[in-house]
């Protein structure tokens, strides 16, 4: 861990567009007369494709200076690998990219603001060296009772048996499976290994959305049917910021928190960093719940923060949660927020003790 950087980061950001530039050019240039050209690795218009690459590992940096986590970058990069290995791509074309990386730093910055940066990429290129072994097909152990019945959920709506899929939890539930846990023990976890089967090149883009949008009805149906605690006088605001579609983990935990007694204000994904101050003010929120996928996404959340807590006079509380905390979980600390969570029932129990756990009327 690194002490926290927030001057360089900025400039990182802000730079996004030049740094991007320049690497994509010094990259193409390096890969001029090899036999695996990056078209082939990343795409057919490959200035544009390696472009937005770069920007997103330029914003992928930023948040790791930003926080003091070298991991929110060097995660990302180990992901990109993994990624493009599954799908029979150059992965040594990431290694090619951070060279390209590092000499746009040197070229755009002063150097007196390269060494944090540098070091880094550095980091990454030997995580790149020293490459560990692929990782298992699935995730879910079909000796465990609730990942079973995950499995089974996966396979039938995979096959294009929605109803049915749904049908298969549903019965659980009718059969004395809690319906907390049918969530968190159930669904949670196949939308984590659809995530997963998608990373390693075992399902396609369009079977991930046919699993997630099963998913968010059978939810929406289990929470519908659960019992619900008497009202408490607790309001929860939660949203996905600014650039994040995926919803599935907020959602989720917004149902359990009504399922609790609390009132949740349920805003969906990629709400706009303006519009959040407005809706936790008008609802008079207790405590504000952000989600955010990628690490290149913190710098909005933590503007997303400061902007409510600019606008709201009440002290709300603000928790964060979200893929982009998995590998450097301290991170929260550095944006501003009260507290973050990696799951959804640690979530809940948050949520009750930054509320005080008070009833209110």
């Amino acid at each position: 861990m690194m002490n926290p950087n927030p001057a360089l980061a900025r400039t990182l950001e802000d730079s996004a567009d030049k740094l991007a530039e320049t690497a994509c050019e010094l990259f193409l240039e390096s890969l001029q007369g090899e036999s695996a050209p990056a078209g082939r690795a990343i795409g057919s218009n490959v200035h544009q494709e390696w472009t937005h690459h770069f920007k997103q590992r330029v914003l992928e940096l930023s948040a790791a200076l930003a926080a003091g986590e070298q991991r929110l970058f060097t995660e990302r990069v180990s992901w990109s690998r993994r990624a493009m290995r599954a799908r029979q791509q150059e992965s040594t074309t990431i290694h090619e990219s951070l060279h390209s990386l590092r000499k746009a730093l040197s070229v755009e910055l002063d150097e007196d603001m390269l060494s944090e940066a540098i070091s880094c990429i550095d980091m990454a290129i030997d995580e790149d060296n020293n490459r560990l072994p692929e990782e298992q097909v699935s995730r879910l152990e079909p000796g465990i009772p609730n990942q079973r019945l995950a499995l089974m959920y996966l396979q039938t709506a995979l096959e294009g048996n929605t109803r049915q899929a749904m049908e298969i939890v549903l019965d659980a539930v009718d059969g004395g499976l809690a319906h907390a846990e049918a969530i968190t023990d159930v669904l949670l976890p196949a939308q984590a290994e659809i995530g997963h089967l998608w990373h390693i090149d075992h399902i396609t883009v369009a079977e991930e959305h046919l699993v997630t949008s099963t998913t968010h009805r059978l939810m929406a149906v289990i929470a519908d049917r659960a019992p619900h605690a008497q009202d408490r006088g607790i309001t929860a605001v939660t949203a996905s910021i600014s650039g994040n579609v995926h919803d599935t983990g907020i959602r989720a935990i917004s149902y359990l928190l009504e399922m609790q007694g609390w009132r949740t204000i349920y805003l969906g994904g990629d709400v706009p960093r303006n519009d959040l101050p407005a809706a936790v003010h008008f609802f008079d929120a207790d405590v504000v719940l952000l989600s955010t996928a990628l690490s290149s996404q913190l710098s909005k959340l933590r503007d997303s923060i400061l902007a409510i807590r600019e606008v709201c006079e009440k002290d709300v509380r603000i928790m964060v949660g979200g893929n982009a905390f998995w590998d450097a979980p301290q991170a929260w600390k550095a944006i501003g927020a009260d507290g973050y969570t990696g799951d959804a029932t640690s979530a809940i129990n948050l949520a009750e003790a930054l509320s005080g756990s008070q009833t209110r009327h």
